[in-house]
């Protein structure tokens, strides 16, 4: 069996995916933690009207189901971030997104909206947080199961 010539490029890509998924799982867990994130397009809108500055992140999941709405609230949403200059991260899965939360695993709390994610930046230095700020922007990005 050969490989194409480009295959170990395209195993380190997935690596490095995977690698930034687990950062970028560890960076909301905190964040949450730390009451740094919104939740939903609609109040992530609401707070980019009102202190757009304050936000360094956008996750958004990719959209799966079609509608239409969805679709043009996330590009308003890129449209935003590119203009601002916030940092954009998407990622694979809704469900993977979705399950990193308390609330949306058959627990007593809420679930939240991870249809779109605000992340504001952390008061101390955080290294994960720092490291994922560098890869942002990047491509797709896997979450771990």
């Amino acid at each position: 069996m050969t490989f194409p010539e480009n295959s170990e490029s395209i195993m380190q890509n997935e690596k490095r995916n995977t690698h930034v998924g687990r950062m970028l799982r560890e960076v909301l867990v905190k964040a949450q933690k730390d009451d740094r994130t919104t939740f939903g397009i609609y109040e992530c809108g609401k707070l980019l009207n009102t202190t757009p500055d304050d936000v360094t992140l956008c996750i958004l999941p990719l959209e799966d189901n079609g509608d239409v709405t969805v679709h043009i609230h996330h590009t308003l949403m890129e449209a935003f971030c590119l203009e601002n200059d916030i940092k954009l991260m998407k990622v694979d899965s809704l469900k993977k997104l979705e399950g990193i939360f308390p609330g949306n695993e058959n627990s007593n709390t809420d679930a939240v909206d991870c249809s779109c994610i605000l992340v504001t930046a952390p008061e101390q230095t955080d290294h994960v947080y720092n490291d994922l700020m560098d890869v942002a922007d990047g491509p797709i990005v896997e979450m771990p199961a």
